[in-house]
Parts: C-alpha cells; structure tokens; sequence
C-alpha cells in the first residue's frame, strides 16, 4: 500500500472515517465495482484513520464505517 503524505484537498474532500481534512498521511484504497482493466476509482483515507481487520474464511480486509451524524 503506497502512503502519501499528504491528501489532495480537491473537490472539498474530507476523510470517510473522521470526516476531517486534517493535512496527514492518507492511502488510496479502490471502490469496489469501478474497475476496467487494470483500473480502478479509488478514495483516499487517512492512514491513522484505519483499523482494518481480516476475515480469514471470506478472505476479505475491512473496517465498518459507520455514518456521520
């Protein structure tokens, strides 16, 4: 996974998870059905934002975002 050091602040993002956005180190991670080929939309997230977890028998890595309120 490729960390950036900082977010490209275009189109008034904000982070998914805090909501924030806070100038730190995000990723890019791809949304799921936008891939053609070998490309794909991807959101970017801050880095210490992340708590992912790994569901062995699916073979999946996720966290839940819960909605903001």
């Amino acid at each position: 996974m490729r960390i950036f050091k900082k977010p490209n602040l275009s189109n008034d993002w904000k982070c998914p998870i805090c909501g924030t956005s806070d100038i730190k180190e995000v990723v890019l991670i791809g949304i799921e059905g936008t891939q053609e080929d070998n490309n794909i939309q991807a959101e970017q997230f801050h880095l210490d934002c992340l708590n992912l977890v790994w569901n062995k028998s699916y073979e999946i890595i996720y966290q839940r975002v819960e909605e903001k309120k």
